[in-house]
Parts: C-alpha cells; structure tokens; sequence
C-alpha cells in the first residue's frame, strides 16, 4: 500500500499505522456483519414460510425478493458511492444499527402483516415479500459499493479492495450459517435467535461509531494529511464496462443456479434435514470466499487482463468437471453411508470457488480506479445480484421442473462452459491448449455417459451403505418441489424419506393402514373430511371407501404423487372417485386461506419430526389452527413419526386424546369408541366395488382387527396394547417441552444427538 503525505518522513510510520488500523477495523467489522445477515436470512425465510408456504413457489418468492432488496440497496449504494464520501466507519455504524432495529420487531411485523398478505395472488405475494424484506436487504446491500469505494481510493486496485470486502463478508455468512444450525436454533429458537442476531449488530454498530470517533479525534489533531494512494499504471481493460455487467449477470445466474442443484442433492441425500442443508450452503458461501480470496491476489499481482480471464475460464470449467462428475461419484459414494453428504460439500465448494472469483475479477477488468469505481462496483453487484434472482426463477422454478438431476448436471455444465466461452477468448494466450482440449475432452466424455454412470445415483442416496439389501428403484419422478421415489415392494419415499407404501391389505399390513380404517372407530358420522398430505393415496384411498365419508378434501404439497398413484391398479380410482378433491398447496396456508372450512375429521400424514419446516404441521400454533377447522366433536388424527415431543405436543393441546400406535388421535370432545359400529361400517365397506372383509372367509382377519381400541382405557386384555391414552403419554413425556412455531420441535436438535 503506497501512502501520499505531505507530513515528514518521521510521521509517515505512525500514519501509516493508524490507515492500517482503520482498514483493520473496516474488515473486521464488515467481516462480523456477515453473521447476523445470513442468521435474518434464514430467520426471515422460516418466519416468510409460515405466511407464504413451503412449496416451491413459496420459496421461489422468499429468496427472489431476498435478491432483489439485496440488488436494489447495491444500486441506491452505487449512486451514493458516485455521489459522495461518507466515512466508512460511520457508514457500517448507521447501518448496522438501523438493521439491528429492524431485525428485533422484524417477526412482530411479519405476523402484523400476515392477515394482509396471506390470500394476495402470486405477483401481490412477490411484492409483499419484497415490501416486507426491502428495507433490511437494502442496507445490507448499499454497503458494499460504498466500501469498495473507500478502499480502492487507498489501493488504487479494485479488484484487490472487491474481492477483500467480499471475502470477509462472506466468511462472516459462513460463520452466521454455523451458528444459526450448530447453538442458536437448536438452544435459542426463533425469536430469541432474532433478537440475538439484533445485540450483534447493535454491538457492532456501537463499535463502530466509537471507532469512527477516535479516528475523527485522531485525525484532527494531526497536522499531516493523508491523501490517496497514485493509481497503479492504467490497466487496458479488455472488457467494455457494459459487457463485463452481461458477464456478471450470466455469473449470478449459474451460480444461483448450481446452489439450487447441489441443495436439491442434499435435500434427498439428508432426508431434508435441516442442518445439512444449512450446512450446504454454508458450504458453498465457503467457496465463494475462497473465490473471492484467489482473485483478490490475483488482481494485487498485477496480472494482465487476459492472464486473469484465463484464470476464470480455468475454474469455470473446473466446476463444469465438478458438476458432471458429481453423480457418478456419489453412485459409488453409499459405502460412506451419511458421510455421502462430504461428497455434495466437497463438489459444492469447488463450484461456488470458480464462481466466486468471477466478481471481483469482473470489476478489476471493467471498472478504472477512479472516483466513480464504487458506485461501477455497486451495479456489477447488482448485475450479479439481478442474475441469481433470474436463476432462482428460471432454474428453481422452471427447469427443476423439466430437467432431472442427470439433465440438469449437463445443463449446469454447459452454462459453465458458455460463461467461460468469452473469458477462454480473452485469456487465450494464457491458457494452455492441451489442457483446454484435455477437460473439453473429459467434460465431454462424462456428459455423453451421465446416464449410465449414474443410473443408481438416487438408490445409492436413498439406501447409502445398505443399498445392496434396499428394495431396487423402480420409478424416479423429479419435479421442481422434490424429488419422489417408487421402490420395487411399492415403497414411496419423498426427497428421500419413507413416504408410504402402497397397500391396502389389512392381511399385510406394512404401512399401518388399519389406522385409516378405523376412522369409524373414532369418530360417529365422519361425513366431511380434509387429508393433508397424500403420497402414495393408499389412506386416501381407505377413507373415500369409507360409507361414512361424504366429501374427501386432499391437500398436497407435490404434484407428482399423482402420476404415480394413476400408475397402480388399486389407488387410481381414487382420482376419479366424485367424493374426493385433490387441491396442490401448502396444507397449512390452505387452512389459512379457508377459514370458514369445517370438517368432522382431519387427518395429517405428517412428515417426519426432524425434517425441515415439519414444525409447521407439528406444533402448538397448527394444532390451533386445525381445531378451528373441526365441527362440534371433530377430531384430529397426525401421524406423530415416533417423537414423544409431538405426541406430547397433541395431547397437551386438546382436553381428550390417545395414540393410536405411531399416531395421535385427539378432540375437544370425549371418544366414544364402539366397536359395534365400527364392525358394521367395516363390513359395509367397498373398494372398487369388492368388500374390505369377505365373511366367512376373513372372520378372522376382521377379528384381529376389532382389537384395536384394546388396552386403551385401563389393564390390558388379549391382543396386545395399540391405543394408549392421552393421560399415559403426557405422563410419560413428562421430561419433555411441546413443539412451537418458535422452537422447531426437534428439526435443529435431532442432528446434535437431542429431541
């Protein structure tokens, strides 16, 4: 760093020495910034799910209007950076503060607005999530154009001052990535998390202001003046500055992309598990940090441009190579077991280090280190922000939806390699055409056999390490909302978690249907009843046979359970049965959006206790809701997937209950459960027109099955115990908090060894 005085040689060393200090601090401060940003991220997206849903185009909405406040405060923080200096301490001061305000009543303000946003069609939810999230986003935003400002007029290197602030930035999501899944969400929950998040940045803010203070003081009562570093010799820019803002906005969009791919590996490969895809992208927030670092160096080097667009064509298709060879390897990767998940970590930080480099190089390349490079630097930002909300757009909603994982590895790898197209032009002197022909030839090679080499990718993610034993795959269905698979024994799992089976057969009973049956049992005229959740439709299936039920309402997430159910002989009825309505959406927004809906019974097949979002149908608040929805005496039947705080959770909210073998049954109002009337309604009970129980034949059958309610009000009789009363489990579970929207249940805690 070269520094301009006009105080004597005596002073230049401590001058020199308070330049570095403030840089220090700038760094560190815009470094610990980064924590609560990626902590309000995945706060805001948990707390902005609840409102919009969990389905695809919830999420598509969040993180769009996540991107597009981030863009908008890099342009307003362009044209500030053009217009005038502000001091780079008080800079983060103000804003740290005013983000740290927002972020502690942020979740007050979300449920302020959810009854005024909730039942808004798809361009007012666009637009309501933007309004809710603009102002926090664009501050967040406007800083880095006004920094970058600041440094390249003491360097005179903007792709060195770029990709230094980028750098630090993003270590510091790293590190809010870890310790939102690792200590707040697991032992603070939500709102607590929140308003840590709120102290960091108020701390950080304070900080500042006094360091921005001392600075001023110590600066004033100097005679010396510090003036800007002489720029390094002009550097002949190979780009125009309008191409190098196409480039950037072609670099956000394939590196949007590549994260929606590589978390859509890890959402299957994990079961949806929270923390590894928390982990996922901390990852690849990893790889654009050691991006940004690699080019930061390269541009302090004083490379010539070509030698730097040869050095990102290099990368570009090295994460080509990455994204080909992905699916092959994890095909061979089951003997790893849940240490597969290493493979998708590892290939996502070779990706996201290609692309992070492309930023600040772009900016080195594009924009003079004059007085307008911070406000040239905030819109290649916001070119590169503008990119990554089109690819979640165009890739998470639109080609997931088309491309199956193996046409999407090739997809990616060829937009790598269009991306690298312009930078291997310029570089050309600079690469090495055996080695370009070497990875064409290989990238190549690997894209023409992606198919064969993979062909067992999603049993060896399903099955890992047991994979020579597991039911073999017979049908894959990939969608933008997950991807469903069929196994050979009728075996459905969804985004990589037991799903159903499909069977009706109380003789063979593998997936617990006897519970659908026994609606009768629970509850005296079921006449209108609301499913959530389908997946294979076998209990769908029962409760529309049943001679009781009037109306069947099926709320599912996934459209594509049915093809599948349209593909086998004893459920495809079911989507002609005129009793049943199949409605796609988010089952808790579809009960927010139909308040005036009453139904004798619900029934929930809820996903797993440990997977992401499974709170939003495990909790207190959605056990309020649903008892909105229940007529006098109505009941509510979830599947409580073996956690003892859901089965707490369900009888603690409702005054009579019992578990019902793996589910919990409950209802403001006492169950009679007779048996008689269960036994006619079964006999009378017709599936595709045969009956469920064909006496005398199936007398036995039909006597086992009558033996259901035994042992669930006192001592044992014969038959063994599979009800159990509410009072049994709440004393049981004593130990035991219940589930809460702010909590998480088990979602963050399970992976650390805790319910």
């Amino acid at each position: 760093m070269t520094i301009a005085t006009t105080a004597p040689w005596t002073d230049r060393k401590p001058r020199a020495a308070a330049l570095l200090s403030q840089r220090t601090l700038i760094r560190l401060f815009f470094f610990t910034s980064g924590i609560p940003a990626l902590v309000y991220q995945l706060s805001w997206q948990r707390a902005l799910f609840r409102i919009f849903g969990v389905d695809m185009v919830s999420v598509t909405i969040v993180v769009t209007a996540f991107m597009l406040g981030l863009g908008l405060g890099s342009l307003i923080g362009s044209r500030l950076a053009l217009r005038r200096a502000i001091p780079p301490l008080l800079l983060i001061a103000a804003i740290e503060l005013s983000v740290g305000l927002f972020g502690a009543v942020s979740l007050q303000l979300f449920d302020a607005a959810d009854p005024l946003v909730r039942d808004l069609p798809l361009a007012g939810q666009v637009a309501a999530a933007l309004g809710l999230l603009f102002l926090p986003t664009a501050l967040m935003g406007m800083t880095l154009p006004l920094l970058v400002g600041h440094f390249i007029s003491r360097s005179a290197n903007v792709g060195l001052s770029t990709g230094d602030l980028y750098r630090v930035n993003t270590l510091g999501a790293v590190a809010g990535c870890m310790l939102a899944a690792l200590a707040f969400f697991p032992w603070l929950g939500l709102q607590h998390t929140v308003w840590a998040a709120a102290g960091i940045n108020g701390a950080i803010g304070a900080a500042a202001l006094a360091a921005f203070l001392v600075t001023r003081r110590a600066t004033a009562s100097s005679p010396a003046t510090l003036a800007p570093a002489p720029a390094h010799a002009p550097l002949e820019m190979p780009l125009r500055y309008r191409l190098g803002l196409v480039l950037a906005f072609l670099a956000g969009f394939v590196s949007l992309s590549y994260e929606i791919f590589l978390v859509r590996l890890a959402t299957f490969e994990s079961g949806t598990g929270a923390t590894a895809l928390t982990l996922t992208l901390a990852g690849f927030l990893l790889g654009v940090a050691s991006g940004a670092q690699d080019a930061a160096q390269w541009c302090a080097k004083a490379a010539s441009p070509g030698e730097l667009a040869g050095k990102i064509a290099r990368g570009l298709m090295w994460s080509a190579l990455a994204s080909l060879a992905l699916l092959p390897l994890l095909s061979v990767s089951h003997p790893l077991g849940k240490g597969m998940i290493a493979v998708i970590l590892l290939a996502t930080v070779i990706v996201a280090r290609a692309l992070g480099t492309i930023f600040p190089v772009l900016a080195h390349v594009a924009v003079p280190a004059d007085d307008r490079s911070g406000g040239r630097v905030g819109q290649i930002l916001l070119a590169d922000i503008l990119g990554s909300a089109a690819g979640s757009l165009l890739t998470g909603f639109v080609l997931a939806d088309w491309l199956d994982a193996r046409a999407m590895a090739v997809t990616l790898a060829l937009m790598s390699l269009a991306v690298a197209a312009p930078f291997a032009w310029l570089g050309r002197g600079a690469l090495k055409r055996p080695v370009l022909l070497a990875a064409l030839g290989a990238a190549g090679l690997l894209a023409l056999f992606q198919a064969p080499l993979s062909s067992r990718v999603m049993d060896a993610m399903l099955y890992k390490e047991k994979l020579a034993t597991g039911s073999p795959l017979t049908r894959v269905l990939e969608n933008r909302d997950g991807i469903i698979t069929v196994s050979r024994d009728g075996t459905v799992s969804g985004n990589g978690v037991y799903d159903g089976i499909f069977n009706l057969d109380l003789l063979r009973d593998v997936n617990g249907v006897i519970r659908a049956y026994g609606l009768s049992l629970f509850h005296p005229h079921p006449h209108d009843v609301l499913m959530v959740g389908l997946a294979s439709g076998s209990w769908a299936q029962v409760v529309a046979a049943n001679p009781d039920v009037a109306h069947l309402t099926v709320v599912e997430i996934n459209p594509g359970y049915l093809p599948l159910i349209r593909e086998r002989p004893q459920i495809a009825s079911l989507l002609k049965n005129p009793k049943v309505q199949i409605v796609i959406d988010d089952g808790r927004r579809w009960l927010r959006r139909h308040p005036g809906a009453r139904f004798d019974a619900v029934i929930a097949n809820t996903s797993y206790h440990f997977r992401a979002n499974a709170t939003n149908v495990l909790s207190q608040e959605f056990d309020a809701l649903v008892r909105a929805h229940l007529k006098q005496g109505g009941i509510f039947f979830y599947n409580a997937t073996g956690s003892r705080r859901a089965q707490r959770t369900g009888c603690a909210n409702y005054r009579h209950g019992y578990g019902v073998m793996n589910n919990i049954l409950v209802s403001d109002s006492p169950f009679d459960l007779d048996v008689g009337r269960w036994r006619r309604n079964l006999l009378a009970t017709r599936i595709d027109g045969k009956p469920v129980f064909d006496l005398p034949r199936d007398a036995a059958l039909l006597r086992w099955t009558l033996t259901l309610p035994q042992g669930a009000d006192g001592p044992l009789r014969s038959g063994g115990q599979r009800m159990q009363s509410c009072a049994a489990i709440l004393a049981a579970t004593a130990q035991y908090a219940t589930i809460t929207d702010d909590n998480m249940g088990t979602e963050w805690r399970w992976p650390l060894g805790f319910e």
